[in-house]
């Protein structure tokens, strides 16, 4: 399998991304792919309702290995998911 394939993904509604595995319902994309310099980044917000924190607002990033999510800002609810997510995107 060619892992650059990985690297022209594109976040959408709906993926799964994280550990563990969350939906993405909302994602705006920071930045755009460089090939040989930077990687594609959303904001995201993702949930999980089985989590105690079903919303999370993470950075996701399209790596060689597929999606990578980190800097989660946990959330207790939709609203104050909306609430970080705004601040950044």
């Amino acid at each position: 399998m060619n892992n650059e394939l990985n690297l022209d993904n594109n976040l959408m509604i709906g993926d799964t991304v994280g550990t563990p595995s969350r939906t993405v319902i909302s994602c705006t994309k920071k930045y755009d792919r460089v090939p040989g310099d930077t990687y594609a980044t959303w904001t995201a917000i993702c949930v999980d309702e089985t989590q105690r924190h079903p919303y999370v607002v993470w950075t996701i990033v399209a790596r060689p290995e597929g999606f990578s999510a980190y800097n989660g800002t946990y959330c207790t609810t939709l609203m104050d998911a909306v609430h970080h997510y705004n601040k950044r995107k």
